[in-house]
């Protein structure tokens, strides 16, 4: 391009022309303006930045004056068009420098805080470098600006890891500035800031940047390592680990005066890892610790110690932790010496560096620091030692001699594996033997020892169990020893059978699927298989529970086929072998005519049909005479459940597209031999597994079990258990059968309501009831009925997910006529109260079930979005209260009309739970609870209304935070029941010497836990914010006060009495306490409601809520549960300030009183050192 364009372009003198210019011909060739400067001589370089100078000084002064104009978009274009000329003049220029130039770099820079176009800002601090190569004399002047600018981009909240990289890019730069310019001018603000920058210090460079800043001074090395602990409590794991990274940086990258500030800061770190605290601090100063102290200094410290191949920092670690680490290793603190061990197992092995001599007395002092870390009465040090030793010797097993590895096993293996005091310590044994046998120097010893701790196997803890099997699996993968040279596969499938983990069942399947289910073909796998039944038939079913997680869907299906196949054949084997010996049994009795024929009459088994016996005839294999010494029936009931339970669990697997082939191969299997299989088990204990088989498939697979079952469910009697029918409910309601089922249930419970309503209800209504039901031929018309059994069956099916599922799909309109037909047992009961004898009566069953179907439609039309019949159902609802409050109001007390109304209560209780309630009802619950409870004040009643109170208010608050706004009186509600319970007499008055009102053990359990979920929710929504919450908080620990008060008032203000005796403390108030100590922030909001209330009181009670106070205060020092010392701290100080405002007449007139209050100030402050 001929320059001569750029110089008539800068003639017109205007700057908009000249960047209309620029832009053209750069979109047209971007190096076309570079060539263009390149041509031009000195003169017209002078010339025209003669010019520039002006438009520079016009865009920088403009934008100083105003940086947050709309017009400076305009000013950004033109800085980056002079600053992008100016770069190519500084390559152009040889020796002749433009004047215009330096002034316009300089304004250019000068102004690069206020550029925030970020295109034009990179093109500002290009032009700056290149220029300060020229001019090395300007590097400090403009390099200030651009390392500002650069760490700026580099620590914003969407940086890129360019930008960083640009900022190391300056090092040099950096390096060059002195400890006052970095301060004076800011940058060490931004460069602290960065410090705490996870998205900064998580890159190289940017970790090298930080790193190079320790080199300046030691005031700045300090400044650095305040920001750093002021940051680390906030810092996650991965930030600590970055700030490790920078300490060993810096230190290997700083002079020999530097190093020293470096090397006491990374000490003053060492020592607050050893006293660090274990637990997270919650909130802080300027945010919240959620990951605990000593972890997160210990990552840190990590990142120091993975150096320590290389000698001069193994030195460096031992010369650091010299002073601290052994002193602390015998602190009388047992968290202080697991924080110190922690350390001491991470920068292993230390090194002296002072000759061979020396470091080898080092290396004893570290044995016998590890050998008496493992005896250490405290059990976390215990476990930290057994950790950190078994880790020792994986990695160090040459270098360790061998009568510290001597002593180390016989201390692990013959005292920890068995410490009874903790199972903690005894899983990391196990653990630690895993980690050992990482390393195949162990193997030759290991393979010795661990036979002999089989005995683990049976440990009580599961968690010491499941590792221990977990040991096994890694013995058997590494193929250290043969399993069964370990341990005894009898004791792992006894194990087996009696385990009750599910975690320890897993792994024992894994560990013994090589075994039981081979990868091999599929008659050996049923061999095994059946080995497994005959041993043990319990162990069999849990192991086919979980053996999916080993196998395929194919060998399962490959597995139950052929078990089908072995037990068809052998049925029928023993099915003609009872023929047989049947036929010879008539023979020889028609050979002896003189005898009576007392067979005569016998029931024979039926023919089978000659195609089905040519099938099952054949193909016969060698499978089924194995173990047939030990073969018995058991076995073969074994078998269909461990057909039943692959079936069960993999059920959905085979309904999968790809594996539906297999489930039609193993349903049409069954359907054929459906019959024989029936004939064979009719009589005997195989019959109930069989039902349940065929239950996992279609009713028409299986017509002659269908039929069975109906005919079974029609005979049970009226006091047959819930396991005699729960397995034929379950097959009925499987087979979508559903109908029939309700049917029979209906009957039943007809029959008998007839006679209840018969002397209000005319016979014509009962008969136009009976003619108007469908009528179905599954069942005969029943000659008794059995209300109880009908009863029992309903209310199974309703808390059966499955089974209600199924039946709400399928026979919605039944389950709604049953609901009508079950209605009138509301009158009756209304009517008659004194025909509820006890809790298993026909009336008292039929309401409750009649309450918890209406509860269940209820939930079906909401779910199924029907909202006519939602709105009737609230309604019906709305009826069963009604009921409740006629009944409650029956002058008659009888505690079995209570436990109804209490059963109905708690039922209509889980739709506040679900929020399938509209506020009418809602209200009326309410003021139903409060009355139930008020004419009932049992311990199960009160219990039932807190939970309700909780349930309520948690309905509340989540529907008045979507916008439903219920109006004040659901909490004012809320409010009177929570209040009666906690001013109930029965519970005020619980005392040793009478208990016919205390709180049972149970119920005392429940209401602590609901009390404690109640505090959680008034917590969550700031007591200080609404009214109705600041009344519960206020109304519980007034219940603390009162009590305390009544204790001294009782004479026992001299303190003698334990404040947490029986006798000394409430019921309810020992449930509070044991409550809100569960959690810190529940303590607190407490106490400083204890606090307010002290505050507002008169002068004259000041003193006894003082004495309250001071008791309150020394329970719960006694037992701080999850309390924070800081917490317990501000509330001593608070109390000594409650205390100075108690008038000194009323002092001195209860000196006991006073004696008390002041030696319990003493001892807390002193317990606080407050």
């Amino acid at each position: 391009m001929d320059h001569q364009a750029l110089l008539r372009a800068v003639e017109t003198s205007d700057c908009a022309i000249f960047i209309e210019w620029y832009e053209r011909v750069e979109s047209e060739n971007v190096s076309a303006v570079r060539e263009s400067v390149d041509r031009l001589s000195k003169k017209d370089l002078c010339g025209i930045w003669t010019v520039f100078t002006k438009w520079v000084t016009q865009a920088t002064n403009s934008l100083k004056e105003n940086p947050d104009s709309p017009e400076n978009d305009s000013v950004m274009t033109t800085l980056l068009v002079m600053s992008t000329m100016a770069t190519y003049t500084i390559h152009n220029m040889s020796n002749n420098e433009p004047q215009g130039l330096q002034p316009s770099v300089k304004a250019m820079n000068g102004a690069l805080k206020f550029v925030t176009c970020k295109k034009a800002a990179t093109s500002i601090c290009k032009m700056s470098e290149h220029y300060w190569k020229v001019h090395p004399e300007l590097e400090t002047f403009l390099s200030i600006n651009t390392i500002q600018w650069l760490l700026m981009q580099a620590i914003h909240p969407k940086a890129t890891l360019v930008s960083v990289k640009q900022l190391w890019d300056m090092k040099q730069s950096i390096e060059k500035l002195n400890a006052l310019t970095l301060e004076s001018s800011g940058l060490l603000t931004l460069f602290l800031s960065a410090i705490s920058n996870s998205k900064f210090i998580s890159s190289n460079e940017g970790r090298k940047c930080i790193a190079c800043l320790f080199n300046f001074s030691t005031v700045i090395v300090q400044m650095l390592q305040k920001t750093v602990k002021k940051f680390i409590p906030l810092a996650t794991v991965n930030d600590c680990e970055s700030l490790g990274e920078i300490y060993f940086k810096a230190w290997r990258m700083a002079s020999e005066e530097r190093r020293a500030d470096i090397e006491f800061a990374i000490q003053d770190l060492m020592y607050h890892a050893v006293v660090a605290c274990r637990k997270p601090l919650g909130v802080i100063e300027d945010g919240v610790n959620k990951v605990p102290m000593n972890k997160l200094l210990f990552h840190l410290l990590h990142s120091i110690h993975r150096q320590r191949k290389q000698r001069t920092v193994a030195v460096l670690i031992h010369s650091l932790y010299k002073p601290i680490l052994w002193r602390y290793l015998e602190a009388s603190n047992g968290l202080v010496r697991g924080n110190a061990l922690c350390l001491f197992f991470d920068a292993f092995p230390f090194e002296s560096g002072e000759g061979f001599e020396e470091d080898e007395a080092v290396r004893t002092k570290q044995w016998a620091i590890m050998l008496s870390a493992l005896m250490d009465p405290v059990p976390l040090v215990r476990t930290i030692a057994i950790q950190g030793t078994c880790r020792i010797l994986s990695q160090y097993w040459e270098i360790v001699p061998i009568n510290i590895i001597q002593d180390f096993i016989t201390c692990l293996m013959r005292k920890l594996l068995y410490d009874s005091s903790s199972a903690d310590v005894r899983a990391h044994v196990v653990k630690g033997l895993v980690m050992m046998l990482e390393s195949r120097q162990t193997h030759s010893l290991l393979e010795k020892m661990i036979p002999l701790t089989n005995k683990v196997l049976h440990d009580p803890n599961e968690k010491v169990r499941s590792e221990y099997v977990f040991l096994l699996t890694h013995v058997q993968k590494l193929r250290v020893s043969k399993l069964w040279e370990v341990i005894d596969v009898n004791q792992l499938v006894g194990r087996l059978a009696m385990e009750t983990s599910k975690n320890v069942c897993r792994r024992l399947v894994t560990l013994l699927a090589p075994f039981y289910c081979p990868k091999s073909t599929p008659e050996i796998v049923f061999q095994r298989c059946l080995r497994l039944v005959i041993d043990n038939r319990l162990a069999s079913r849990k192991f086919y529970q979980y053996i999916d997680i080993c196998v395929g869907i194919e060998q399962i299906a490959q597995l139950i086929l052929i078990i089908w196949k072995f037990l068809r054949n052998h049925i029928h084997k023993q099915l003609q072998r009872n023929k047989s010996s049947q036929q010879r049994e008539e023979t020889a009795n028609q050979r002896r005519p003189k005898r009576s024929r007392q067979g005569e009459g016998a029931e024979s088994i039926p023919n089978t049909k000659e195609n089905e016996d040519k099938e099952n005839q054949d193909g016969s294999t060698d499978s089924e005479e194995a173990g047939n010494e030990e073969f018995s029936e058991c076995s073969i009931i074994g078998l269909i459940d461990v057909v039943c339970i692959l079936l069960s669990v993999n059920k959905t697997k085979f309904k999968a597209p790809q594996n539906v082939v297999y489930w039609e191969n193993i349903k049409s299997r069954f359907t054929k031999t459906c019959s024989l299989f029936f004939r064979y088990f009719k009589n005997s204990e195989g019959l109930r597994p069989l039902i349940c088989l065929y239950g996992l498939m279609s009713s028409t697979s299986s017509t002659l079990l269908f039929s069975f079952v109906k005919s079974q469910l029609k005979s049970l009697t009226d006091e047959a258990t819930t396991k005699e029918f729960s397995y034929l409910v379950d097959v009925m309601c499987t087979w979508g059968r559903g109908d029939d089922l309700l049917d029979l249930i209906t009957d039943h419970l007809q029959g008998n309501l007839v006679n209840f309503i018969a002397e209000k209800s005319p016979p014509s209504v009962t008969r136009r009831g009976k003619a108007t039901r469908k009528k179905r031929v599954s069942f005969e018309t029943l000659k008794d009925s059995k209300p109880l059994l009908g009863l029992r069956c309903m209310a199974y099916i309703l808390q059966h997910p499955y089974n209600k599922k199924i039946i709400l799909r399928k026979n919605l309109e039944q389950i709604e006529k049953l609901c009508e037909t079950l209605k009138t047992v509301l009158l009756v009961v209304e009517n008659n109260p004194n025909r509820l004898t006890n809790r298993e009566s026909f009336l008292f069953g039929a309401a409750a079930l009649y309450v918890k179907m209406v509860l269940v439609l209820g939930c079906s039309y909401k779910r199924e979005k029907s909202d006519l019949k939602y709105t009737e159902s609230q309604g019906k609802i709305l009826g069963i209260l009604n009921w409740i409050k006629r009944l409650s109001e029956n002058e008659d007390l009888n505690p079995i009309l209570g436990d109804l109304m209490s059963s109905a209560v708690s039922s209509i209780s889980n739709l506040v739970m679900i929020h399938s309630m509209t506020w009418d009802v809602f209200r009326q619950f309410l003021d139903v609870v409060l009355q139930v409870v008020t004419r009932y004040p049992k311990s199960k009643n009160l219990t039932l209304a807190m939970n309700c109170a909780y349930h309520s208010l948690v309905f509340v608050w989540s529907e008045r935070s979507i916008g439903n706004e219920c109006g004040d009186e659901c909490e004012s509600r809320i409010n009177l029941i929570i209040n009666y319970v906690l001013e109930c007499p029965n519970l005020v008055t619980a005392s040793s010497s009478s208990t016919s009102f205390c709180l049972d053990e149970d119920d005392w359990s429940l209401i602590r836990d609901v009390l404690k979920k109640i505090l959680e929710e008034c917590h969550r929504h700031r007591p200080e914010k609404h009214e109705s919450i600041r009344e519960i908080v206020r109304k519980m620990a007034d219940t603390i006060r009162l009590d305390m008060m009544q204790i001294q008032m009782a004479g026992q203000g001299d303190g003698e009495k334990k404040v947490d005796d029986v006798s000394c403390q409430h019921q309810l108030s020992k449930a509070i306490i044991a409550a809100f100590r569960t959690q810190n922030a529940l303590a607190k909001m407490i106490l400083d409601q204890f606090f307010e209330v002290f505050q507002g009181n008169e002068n004259e009670m000041a003193l006894v809520d003082c004495v309250a106070i001071a008791r309150l205060l020394e329970s719960l020092c006694r037992n701080k549960g999850r309390l924070a010392p800081g917490t317990l701290a501000d509330a001593i100080v608070s109390f000594e300030d409650c205390w100075s405002a108690v008038g000194e007449i009323e002092k001195s007139a209860n000196s006991d009183r006073v004696a008390y209050v002041n030696f319990t100030i003493t001892e807390l402050k002193k317990a606080f050192s407050v």
